[in-house]
């Protein structure tokens, strides 16, 4: 058995890191930024560097969602939260999204125990309740996160051209 201080050694918790946080409100900020240089610049150019925000991002989040298989319905979530959570870096589209996917696709007892087993076999990701939430909320988040990127350079580009 381990000792004690090797025991203690790995209770504690580091001091967390506070870079995320100012790159989460930075990219909030750059974007609303942006948003308002083009109001700025002429409302025409404000509104199309908006609906550019919403499409790319909560297309690819809801690209995300689709891929995972997702119902209808958690893929309509993710294209209509992925635009309004990536300004907001408390929350994702994925938790959005998987929360509805579990509202609608409720995990049953069984796949919770069977979890271990089906974890282990990429075919039963998609048939386990709970593994398909998981999957649901890690590829809406990334389709939400590409889509901030992609939307965040086409709105650069577009504010210099």
């Amino acid at each position: 058995p381990p000792n004690r201080a090797r025991i203690n050694e790995l209770t504690l918790k580091p001091p967390s890191g506070r870079i995320g946080y100012f790159i989460g409100w930075g990219i909030c900020i750059f974007v609303l930024g942006m948003f308002y240089v083009g109001y700025q610049q002429s409302p025409e150019l404000g509104w199309s560097l908006v609906v550019t925000w919403v499409l790319i991002n909560g297309g690819l989040s809801a690209f995300g969602a689709a891929l995972a298989l997702a119902y209808p319905v958690s893929v309509l979530a993710a294209f209509l939260a992925a635009p309004l959570t990536s300004l907001n870096p408390t929350i994702g589209a994925g938790m959005v999204v998987g929360l509805v996917e579990s509202y609608l696709r409720k995990p049953k007892v069984t796949d919770f125990e069977r979890l271990r087993e089906d974890i282990g076999s990429f075919p039963m990701w998609w048939k386990n309740g709970v593994v398909r939430v998981l999957l649901i909320f890690f590829f809406a988040n990334v389709g939400s996160a590409l889509g901030t990127y992609v939307a965040g350079a086409s709105i650069i580009q577009q504010i210099l051209s």
